[in-house]
């Protein structure tokens, strides 16, 4: 039989293992909760020093990609007729070609271009509109 002092050495010695694991694993968990809060901060002071040191020429340039893109796209198109009106305004479109026959047949998408006289408002024009707006709108809603 084993001494009960073999006994009571060994399991006190499976204890204090356990709990220097256990103690290990906590400090472990302090250690990763100390890292992530000193990451968080880093990455709150570099958004704070982007949007100090953002400035007006970013905002500045924003409104003129945002003027020149509007007027070059939506306004030159649209004030070309008014002046002459024997110019026609060439839209582009995608037309799917399907060729064969049932499951053995293929499409594929061929681009057409179409010229039209007059005014002209396509829906490439409306979304183009709100992908500006929501570019500027949404850069300036981001601000503090």
């Amino acid at each position: 039989m084993i001494p009960f002092e073999v006994i009571t050495m060994l399991g006190s010695s499976l204890f204090t293992g356990l709990l220097s694991i256990w103690s290990q694993k906590s400090k472990d968990a302090a250690d990763q909760q100390k890292y992530l809060m000193q990451r968080a901060e880093i990455n709150r002071a570099s958004v704070e020093d982007a949007r100090k040191h953002g400035g007006h020429f970013q905002s500045v340039t924003r409104r003129w990609m945002a003027l020149l893109s509007v007027l070059s796209i939506i306004v030159l198109p649209k004030i070309v007729p008014l002046i002459d009106p024997s110019l026609q305004v060439h839209l582009m479109y995608l037309e799917e070609v399907k060729t064969g026959w049932w499951i053995f047949g293929s499409a594929e998408e061929v681009i057409r271009f179409q010229g039209v006289s007059g005014l002209v408002i396509t829906t490439a024009d409306t979304h183009f509109l709100a992908a500006i707006s929501g570019f500027y709108f949404g850069s300036a809603a981001t601000r503090r």
